[in-house]
This record gives structure tokens, sequence and C-alpha cells, in this order.
């Protein structure tokens, strides 16, 4: 039985066709470049795929880079393999048939080495993965790489977009790919890799009770723009001052609770899914429910004392909170402390923030609110 899955497991490897590219030197690194002809593995688990319908080739070829590593960039120092630096699709995306540009469904895996571990398959190497970067600066569901897209180039062929499986599709130029990913391992080895290009763990933010957060992920992008008002006041109350100015979030989901910025997580907050709501009170129209945090390190820098109000359709009308502002002077850190509170309404199919209001800590009205920032949003349906 053992000689039976040795053997198997030795003709899955051998029918995983891949070629290297490249060898990049980085200092006193080398860079070897492996890539998995989608379009030839696809036919080794599929050898009837040429044969089907267009409609049911796009339905599988899509389905396969959703799912699959395409290419495998190997960091070596001296002779052994540190890292990998896999290329591989996203499954949580989707992959749109008119407008091409859209189709940046691809993810980078920072993977330990093991000389165990086969690394075309996603499955073997997960418990080795350090990082997953979700911002990739290419797009596209074809590779000039691939075998037969090599052919077409060297006769002559080489076109902007080509009708294969079912739809038109860009093919991806390798140096734009080799631009994205060796920027990233040199973020990786010598700097930092910023927090917005760091994937989301989408089960993190699962949190039923919290349903706008879950909303967003109906569409394909959401465009935040934000008009600011900050005022000071007169002693008898008029305004004195008032400092307006106009913001705008691209894709709001790539932003959740990025902890460079107060502005991304109190105007959007998400709740974790080990947060928690209790009810504190309830009247015929409205329930009042203080959260408790755990291990949501974004919230907790910026807010304490959450209380959340929903109403009688159980839709979240409001959020009340102490907003935390982190200050640095020569004389050391502190922190000043606010009010805020954020309404809710509908955009299109979400219930989302539309309105913020910050007040100092005796203006537990918003009398005079510091600050004034009014939501809009723009929605790019998947």
């Amino acid at each position: 039985m053992t000689l039976i899955l040795l053997i198997s497991f030795k003709s899955i490897l051998l029918a995983q066709y891949s070629k290297t590219l490249d060898e990049i030197k980085l200092e006193n690194y080398k860079i070897n470049v492996v890539f998995y002809d989608p379009y030839k593995n696809l036919l080794e688990q599929n050898p009837s795929f040429e044969k089907l319908d267009s409609i049911k080739q796009m339905e599988i070829w899509d389905n396969y880079l959703l799912n699959n590593v395409i290419y495998d960039f190997q960091l070596i120092k001296k002779k052994d393999i540190i890292k990998h630096y896999v290329v591989r699709g996203n499954p949580t995306r989707t992959i749109e048939k008119l407008n091409l540009p859209r189709n940046n469904i691809y993810q980078l895996d920072i993977v330990n080495h093991n000389p165990e571990i086969n690394y075309y398959r996603k499955p073997d190497y997960q418990k080795e993965i350090n990082l997953t970067i979700d911002n990739l600066n290419f797009y596209g569901t074809l590779f000039e790489n691939m075998e037969f897209i090599e052919e077409m180039i060297i006769s002559g062929k080489r076109m902007i977009a080509y009708n294969f499986f079912g739809r038109y599709r860009l093919p991806i130029q390798f140096n734009s790919i080799q631009y994205s990913v060796l920027g990233n391992i040199a973020d990786d080895l010598y700097g930092k890799i910023p927090d917005d290009m760091i994937a989301k763990d989408d089960n993190l933010y699962n949190n039923p009770f919290f349903d706008y957060q879950q909303c967003i992920n109906e569409y394909h992008q959401i465009d935040r723009i934000e008009k600011i008002y900050i005022r000071r006041y007169n002693s008898d109350g008029t305004i004195q001052d008032e400092f307006p100015r106009i913001e705008i979030t691209k894709d709001v989901k790539s932003h959740i609770n990025d902890t460079s910025g107060i502005i991304n997580v109190t105007s959007f907050p998400c709740f974790t899914s080990s947060d928690t709501a209790i009810l504190k009170e309830e009247t015929d129209s409205i329930k009042t429910y203080s959260v408790i945090t755990k291990n949501n390190l974004p919230i907790d820098k910026y807010l304490e004392d959450i209380t959340v109000t929903k109403n009688n359709n159980n839709q979240i009308s409001r959020i009340n909170a102490t907003r935390l502002i982190h200050a640095y002077s020569i004389n050391g850190n502190f922190t000043n402390r606010e009010n805020i509170v954020i309404y809710f309404k509908r955009f299109d199919k979400c219930i989302l923030p539309y309105l913020i209001l910050t007040s100092k800590k005796e203006d537990v009205n918003f009398e005079r609110p510091n600050s004034i920032t009014e939501l809009d949003y723009l929605f790019y349906r998947k």
C-alpha cells in the first residue's frame, strides 16, 4: 500500500508541467522563477477540456486560475532555497467578463522552504505561509509564458486580447509580474511590506451582528467620499471658524481596520468574529448593546466604551464611543479622548455610515461638534 501511494504521489508530481523562466541575481541572493503553465497542467487534470463547449471551458479555466499556483519565485542563498514567493489565484475574487482590467485576481504567498513540500499545491504549503499579499500590480487571465501564447507571438500573432475559453482575455507580460513580485521581495528582505498590501482574513471579520461588514463583500469595489468640516467656536457657542476638506478613499475594503489611520477605523469600524455585543437596554423601538472586543488591535487603538444601537428592524442605526487621539511631544506620548457618534443609513444594498460627529468629552450631546464628516460611496458591482 505504501509503495502504491509513493508511486501515485510521484506520478502527480511528474504530471505538473513547469519550466524555469529566469535566474535573477539580487545582491547576495539568487531567484529562480518557476512557471507552472496553467493550460498544460489543466489538460493533465482534465484531458477532455479541449472537446468541451466554450461555456464549460470558461467555467473550468476561470476556476483553475482562481485556485492554483502559477509562478514560484524561489529565493536562494548560496545553494539553498530559503523562501518561496508563490503567485496564485485568489478564490474569493470573481473574473470579470466585460471589464477586463478589473481582473486583478492574484495573491502572493511568502512561504518558508521545506524540501518535503510540493509548492505547486497550496494545501501542501499552507502551514508554512508567513504572509499573503493581496495587491499585485498586474491583471489578466492569460500568460505570455504559456506555450501556446508564445507560439502565437513567435508566428506574428501578438494581440492585445485573445478570444479563448469563452471570452476575450488579456495576456499578462512576464515583465509586469516580475516587477511586482521583485518589489515585494525587496520589501520583505530589506524593508517592510505596507499594511494595505497584506491580505485580510475574510473569516476574521465575519461577525453577523455587524452585518454591514459582510454586505460590502457583495461588490467588486467601494470608494468612499468624505466631506470633513473642522470647527472652532466662540464662547457663546456660535461658529468662529470652519475648515472644510474632501478626502476620497479608494477601495474601502482594502483599508478595513488599517491601524495607520484613525479615519479608516472610525469611519468604518470593523469588528472581528471574537468580538461580542451584550444587550444593555431595550425599548419598543430600539436595542442598545455594549461591545466587548477581543484582540481587535485597530479598534482598541482608536475606540473604547463602544455602544451600538439597533432599530426595530434589527439594523444598526448608530455607534457611540470614545475616540482615542494619540499624540507625541518632547515630553513623551499622551492620549486625548473625545466623543464620537457614527450614524448609519442605507446606500444601495448596504446599511453604512453616513454621518460622523466628534465633540469634547463634556459635550455628550454633540451641541458643539469638533468635526462633522459626511460620507458617500461609489459602488462597483461584481
